[in-house]
């Protein structure tokens, strides 16, 4: 891998409306991989995959903002660790909405 290829994939990444599809293993795992052999300028890989990452968690905070609120969601090109970190935003946006949202309950007391 050369850092080429990570800008290409933040790229790409920017210009999709939705998530881009990841191939395996993800560019996240071969950046790692990179670095650790030294094949990359490391403070390069930091700065392209930090926006590749900040790129994708706008769109992984849009999908849980839309899944919360009871909305259908695209899981195209969702990973299984980004798919677990939206369940976990949308569990915590409906625990947080229920705690600001009046009790309706009738009380007899």
């Amino acid at each position: 891998m050369d850092i080429e290829a990570i800008r290409a994939a933040r790229a790409r990444e920017q210009d999709a409306a939705s998530l881009v599809q990841l191939a395996e293993p993800t560019i996240f795992e071969r950046v790692q991989d990179a670095v650790d052999g030294e094949d990359v300028p490391v403070d390069d890989a930091v700065q392209l995959t930090t926006e590749l990452a900040d790129e994708r968690a706008g769109k992984l905070l849009k999908l849980a903002s839309f899944r919360a609120a009871g909305m259908a969601v695209n899981w195209d090109g969702v990973t299984e660790q980004e798919r677990a970190l939206v369940e976990d935003l949308v569990a915590r946006l409906e625990e947080w909405r229920d705690s600001v949202t009046p009790d309706t309950e009738d009380s007899d007391e």
